[in-house]
């Protein structure tokens, strides 16, 4: 009587001890503005604090590696101008969602006055003198991100952005350029209300390279995050920035919607500000 009870027990143990198999597979997909039907170029898809994710092309289109492990997870789209979209990555890959439809966010603005002239001008970050240190993108993933954190006592109207480049080896580059308020429990909040894009040629990186943001009336106070996105594909190459490790600390995540990472010591990526009302 005891060995079909032996037997059973055997079983259910070489059950429990069997590897816990893992199946990957692509999915291919095109967003598209609910509003207008027309696709929408350079879409943020990612998993939620998992370092998986891509961006779609110019047309809209992507493909996504996503493994089973991540089945009780949620893949969210995003992009500046339209309202988030999140799917339980079961339903995504049950579904074969085939066709992603964003709905147009509308933002309010909110003026400010300015009360002091542009000799109160401050900076936020660091400028980086020259040497042998340089850092730069840890990965070349579509999605990733690297930048600096800045704190705003008081409310400032940013004037421009700066960026000390030790090398580059890409005729040319162009990068997103994202600011993210954080928010406590709600993480960081992407707060620009429209793409904002950052791009040169490699001559101009013998000096400071500066990108005008004054026709974009980006207000801050508070925390912020201020980084750069690979959001387009440049081919092999290297960006890398003149760092200084003494102070500060340098953010950087692998996809849009992975978690945030800091090395020590800051790149060269500053701001000029002028104070408001």
């Amino acid at each position: 009587m005891m060995l079909p009870l032996i037997r059973n027990v055997l079983i259910s143990i070489m059950i429990l001890l069997a590897p816990f198999r893992v199946f990957s597979q692509y999915f291919s997909s095109v967003v598209f503005s609910k509003e207008t039907k027309l696709p929408v170029g350079f879409v943020n898809i990612g998993i939620i604090s998992a370092n998986v994710g891509t961006v779609s092309d110019e047309t809209g289109h992507f493909s996504l590696k996503i493994d089973s492990v991540y089945n009780q997870d949620s893949l969210r789209f995003s992009m500046i101008g339209y309202e988030s979209k999140t799917f339980l990555v079961r339903q995504f890959c049950t579904d074969s969602i085939r066709e992603i439809f964003l709905d147009s966010r509308i933002y309010e603005l909110k003026e400010s006055e300015i009360v002091y002239d542009k000799t109160r001008e401050i900076v936020l970050g660091s400028p980086v003198i020259p040497d042998n240190l340089s850092a730069g993108f840890a990965y070349n993933d579509l999605g990733c991100e690297m930048g600096i954190q800045v704190e705003v006592r008081k409310m400032v109207l940013i004037n421009d952005i700066n960026l000390d480049v030790a090398s580059c080896t890409f005729d040319s580059v162009i990068y997103r350029l994202n600011i993210y308020r954080q928010s406590g429990q709600a993480g960081f909040i992407n707060i620009l209300t429209r793409p904002v894009y950052v791009s040169f040629a490699r001559e101009k990186i013998n000096k400071t390279v500066t990108f005008d943001l004054g026709s974009y009336s980006i207000y801050l106070k508070g925390a912020y995050l201020v980084t750069l996105e690979l959001y387009k594909d440049l081919g092999e190459g290297s960006l890398q920035f003149w760092s200084e490790n003494t102070k500060g600390a340098t953010w950087f995540r692998k996809t849009c919607e992975g978690k945030w990472h800091t090395c020590p010591g800051n790149i060269g990526m500053f701001l000029h500000a002028q104070l408001v009302k």
